[in-house]
């Protein structure tokens, strides 16, 4: 337990560390890093301390870039009326499905997941990399895609950064930075909400068992927030707009790997 345990915690600063910089709150990885190397079941519990490290990167590295000005406001606030709806259905999702949700959950994040990679690709190939944006703001297209962020939050137990980035970039019109930036403080408002929401629907062994792993959680929001604070910091010395995007597209490239592996096991 004690090897896990150091693993766990090793691992969760090492995402919240690489994952600061491209606009990722690091779920796609930590239920995975639970899963596999904790031997924590897929439940509502594990959502939750999932969407709790994903609050907490967002936090540690929205809040920097929040500093260097790398954010839209007015498109922030536009994208939550979507993000924030979208987050409630999930949690009633999650609910609904009931003993199915795991097997849903991978089959999902196959989909969804290659889909981004995708549609990132294709959109990267047709145009020049960050010359200066030009045309019309889709504020239905960036909302939309915004509300199903905030499903994919509650139901994959992730800060949906894989989609909220794509929203901002190429439906709201911004570069990069900005658009990464944008994303992260999206996460931080629509995460806690999905927390709360799916902490309401425990039951009182669950509740029991995050008591029980609360030293652990302390310092893993401790390794968390400093690793994706100083991962934000040090992406804006060695990180090019390009290059962020290659690296954007290379790490869920590796986790689609990595579910698609699971589900032909």
């Amino acid at each position: 337990m004690l090897l896990e345990s150091i693993l766990i915690v090793l691992g969760v600063l090492a995402i919240g560390f690489l994952f600061a910089p491209l606009g990722l709150g690091g779920g796609i990885l930590y239920v995975p890093l639970f899963h596999y190397v904790g031997g924590w079941e897929i439940d509502q519990k594990l959502i939750i301390v999932s969407l709790l490290l994903s609050a907490i990167t967002s936090y540690g590295s929205g809040l920097e870039h929040r500093k260097k000005s790398y954010i839209d406001d007015e498109l922030t606030g536009i994208a939550l009326w979507g993000a924030i709806p979208g987050a409630m259905i999930g949690v009633f999702f999650v609910m609904m499905t009931g003993t199915e949700f795991k097997s849903i959950f991978k089959v999902l994040s196959v989909i969804v997941v290659g889909f981004v990679i995708f549609k990132m690709i294709r959109k990267l190939n047709s145009e020049s990399s960050d010359s200066k944006l030009e045309g019309e703001i889709q504020i239905g297209k960036m909302t939309s895609l915004s509300a199903f962020g905030g499903f994919l939050s509650s139901v994959m137990a992730i800060g949906a950064g894989m989609i909220y980035v794509p929203a901002m970039k190429f439906f709201g019109n911004l570069e990069t930075r900005k658009s990464i930036g944008s994303s992260l403080n999206i996460m931080m408002v629509v995460v806690p909400f999905a927390i709360v929401a799916h902490f309401m629907l425990l039951n009182n062994y669950q509740i029991s068992q995050l008591i029980d792993e609360s030293i652990l959680l302390i310092v893993l929001i401790i390794a968390n927030f400093s690793g994706s604070k100083f991962g934000a910091i040090l992406g804006f010395r060695l990180f090019d707009e390009n290059i962020l995007m290659k690296v954007f597209i290379g790490v869920l490239s590796i986790t689609w790997i990595n579910y698609v592996i699971d589900l032909a096991i």
